[in-house]
This record gives C-alpha cells, sequence and structure tokens, in this order.
C-alpha cells in the first residue's frame, strides 16, 4: 500500500514522501498512525537515513495469522520490539531482548523491513516509523490501550513516559518520605517526577535550566525547584534542601549535573540515569559507601504490564502526563522539531489526522 511519511532530505529538512508499505506478515500488525511523539532520540539520531518516529499510537488495521491478541479496530501504543523467545525475554526482561540492537536498527530478523520509496528499502527506527500515516510492526511491540484519554495523547507513553517512570519505580523502587532529585525536567524527567510524586518521595527536587519545565515540575508534585541559571552552587543547593539524596535521576548526560549529582547522593545511595552521554563511575570508597549507578534502558518497563499501570494511575487523576503534551500537524513536523531543540515546549506531537 502507499503511504506518506516525513523522511530526511540532503540538508537535514523533513519533507513528505509516498513509501511502500508490505502488508504484515504473520506475526505483525498493520497500525493506522493516529499520533507520533517527537523524542530526544529521534533529534540524537537524525541524519542517519532513518525513517524516525518511535513514541506511537493508533488503530490496528491489519494482523497477521498469528496474531491473537489484537484485532481491527483496537486502540494500540507501540513500543520497542522485542522477540519473546530468547532468555532475556523468557526471564521477563523484554527491555534486555537479545536483538534488541537489531530492532533498533529497523530490521527484522531476517534484516528485511516493510518500508521502500522507489524500490529501496527505508529503516524505521525501533522498528516502529512512526512519523508516517501507517506502519507495520511485530505483534510483541503492541499494547492495548483501555483508556479514557484521546488516542493522540498516548503516544508519549510508549518511550518517554514510559522510561522515565519505570526508571523510578522499576529501578530507584524508592523507600516514602526519602528525597529524590531529578537532573533535566524535559518529558523523560517530568515522567520521572510524576512517578517519585505517586511513590511518595519527599522532597522531590527538579533541577533544570528552563524555567517552563520547572513550572510544570511543580505541578508534577517537585516541592522544590533549582534553575541552574540562577543558582552558582547546584549541590550547596540540594544539600540546603535536604542534607543529600537518596535517589538520583539523570536525564541530561551534562557531566557537570552528573558531577553534582555524584557530589549529594547519600550513602547507600542509588543513582540512574537514561544512557544519553552521561556516566558516573563511583570510585572504590564510593562503592565500598554502597552508592549505584545504573541505565537502566527503557526504565526497565516491559510495556504490557507497565503501560496499563501507568493509565490506571493517570485515570485516577494521579499521573496526568497529557499536560506536558503540545500538539503539531503532521506538515508542521520541522517547526515541531526546532521548538523541541530549543525547549519551547516539552513534548511535541505529531498528529497525522
Amino acid at each position: 500500500m502507499k503511504i506518506t511519511a516525513a523522511l530526511e532530505n540532503d540538508s537535514g529538512k523533513f519533507i513528505m514522501k509516498e513509501l511502500d508499505l508490505e502488508d504484515p506478515k504473520e506475526d505483525e500488525v498493520l497500525v493506522k498512525v493516529a499520533a507520533c511523539g517527537i523524542c530526544h532520540t529521534d533529534i540524537a539520531m537524525r541524519g542517519g537515513h532513518y525513517l524516525l518516529g518511535h513514541e506511537t499510537s493508533g488503530t490496528v488495521v491489519k494482523t497477521g495469522k498469528k496474531v491473537r491478541n489484537f484485532k481491527s479496530g483496537d486502540w494500540v501504543i507501540v513500543t520497542y520490539t522485542h522477540c519473546g523467545v530468547c532468555n532475556a525475554c523468557k526471564n521477563n526482561r523484554t527491555y534486555q531482548c537479545n536483538h534488541i540492537h537489531r530492532f533498533f536498527n529497523g530490521k527484522r530478523l531476517d534484516n528485511s523491513t516493510p518500508f521502500s520509496l522507489n524500490g529501496k528499502r527505508v529503516f524505521p527506527l525501533m522498528r516502529q516509523g512512526g512519523f508516517s500515516t501507517f506502519t507495520v510492526c511485530h505483534k510483541n511491540a503492541l499494547t492495548k490501550a483501555v483508556t479514557d484519554l484521546d488516542l493522540k495523547s498516548l503516544s508519549p507513553v510508549g518511550c518517554g513516559v514510559m522510561t522515565g517512570a519505570g526508571s523510578v519505580m522499576n529501578y530507584l523502587k524508592p523507600v516514602k518520605r526519602k528525597p529524590l532529585a531529578v537532573f533535566g525536567t524535559g518529558a523523560v524527567g517530568l515522567s520521572a517526577i510524576l512517578a517519585a510524586n505517586v511513590c511518595g518521595c519527599d522532597p522531590i527536587i527538579a533541577i533544570d535550566r528552563i524555567a517552563t519545565r520547572l513550572n510544570m515540575a511543580r505541578k508534577f508534585g517537585a516541592a522544590c525547584c533549582i534553575n541552574t541559571n540562577e543558582t552558582e552552587n547546584i549541590a550547596s543547593a540540594v544539600k540546603k534542601i535536604c542534607g543529600g539524596i537518596d535517589y538520583g535521576f539523570d536525564t541530561s548526560g551534562n557531566e557537570i549535573l552528573l558531577e553534582n549529582l555524584r557530589l549529594v547522593l547519600n550513602k547507600g545511595g542509588k543513582a540512574c540515569g537514561v544512557g544519553i552521554g552521561g556516566n558516573i563511575n563511583f570510585n572504590t570508597k564510593e562503592r565500598g559507601e554502597g552508592k549505584t549507578w545504573e541505565c537502566p534502558d527503557t526504565g526497565w518497563s516491559m510495556p504490557q504490564k507497565f503501560i496499563p499501570k501507568l493509565l490506571d494511575l493517570q485515570k485516577k487523576g494521579k499521573f496526568p502526563f497529557e499536560k506536558m503534551i503540545h500538539f503539531y500537524p503532521f506538515d508542521q513536523i520541522n517547526q515541531a522539531f526546532k521548538d523541541a531543540e530549543q525547549g519551547r515546549v516539552i513534548k511535541p506531537v505529531l498528529v497525522m489526522e
């Protein structure tokens, strides 16, 4: 079938192209895309000749003959693909699937792709390619969406929201009334703050340089906000609030912020990041004090179990992630990217219809 997709030209500008999309194979599903969020990974992967977009929500149109859990008309959230049969998948660690890197690069196990342009293969990032009107995904990448929210608002849940919330709920697993700090309050960081509020962390500290993000962090449960443009010594500011933190989460990859996180982490403290270029390597003394660091991919989330939990919390008014979304018509994709890169919006979402 013919579909419309946004591909980069040689100058790095997105232009609309007519692509060919194959019918789904026996373990795949054809999805009509309702909306797709723009994530930091999409920004980082520009220039790589992928069909970008990996925060997709949509409606099932057609299923392969081995697909049992989905039918035409189902609302779905598309997330990362896992094979379902390797040891990691069988042991409930789908986020560590043996084939996760192949799927990230848009390839099936046989290295093929359902997308093509004038007979040339087009690889969809994370096997989604959400910057398109339709996509074909593996059945394991889909989670049914049972919610009162509109379909287009669900797209960020499959990556940014799930990663931020999962990093807190699945990895940090904070104890109530213990201090937690989030360094960088974009969509991932704000999702972490929402999760920390659900978990009962106190105080929740938000650190960022953009005032509008910090204002949203307050609405989402942050008791204290530190604007790095107005603060000479970040570590001192954190210690003045609570003496030190038991839990830390970095979304920035910024070396200065990571060093400040390191300085304020208490003995036995647990910290993590999203692995976008930054890391903390604790020395022998710090490791002896029980300090730990990890980059839990996708927040160590199993989407089919974790996403329904988040949607239930949203329905109860405890996880209003939709408040950080700014919608753009699909043909305004270049403006949406520009606004995202310049920090004008928190979570841009492209609407396909």
